[in-house]
């Protein structure tokens, strides 16, 4: 009977713990996700010579203690924006950006808020030394 108890417990716990820890797995990506948004460009871009450098992703956390206490910096969308932008070598700013904001549960320790940004990331057409001179 004390066994059954002890089991039954044991149960319980590991599946409350589970339930509310997001994910075990690193591999596993996600988390409870909100406010997906998608934008034309990160910055104001005048003309339409540029070049497409490839697709990159940048992020930004803050880890709350228990859910409440902010321990580290706060989400800064610049930061996430720069972060994917300087990926690439060569890149200036990111097109079709699309962005949102994770949050995963670690109980009972805490909770990490993770703004993630997706996009193309741009920059300027390359210039050989011939055309250089000729302009």
């Amino acid at each position: 009977m004390i066994l059954l108890r002890s089991i039954s417990l044991l149960c319980f716990l590991f599946f409350t713990i589970y339930s509310c820890s997001g994910t075990f797995s690193r591999t596993d990506v996600g988390g409870r996700v909100t406010s997906t948004q998608l934008i034309d460009s990160a910055t104001i871009i005048r003309s339409k010579d540029y070049m497409e450098l490839g697709v990159s992703s940048g992020e930004s956390s803050v880890f709350f203690l228990f859910g409440l206490i902010p321990v580290t910096n706060p989400l800064n969308m610049d930061y996430a924006l720069s972060e994917a932008v300087q990926k690439i070598p060569g890149g200036k700013s990111l097109i079709k950006v699309k962005y949102w904001q994770e949050t995963h549960l670690f109980f009972p320790v805490g909770t990490v808020s993770v703004l993630k940004v997706k996009g193309t990331v741009i920059g300027s057409p390359t210039v050989t030394p011939n055309e250089a001179g000729k302009k």
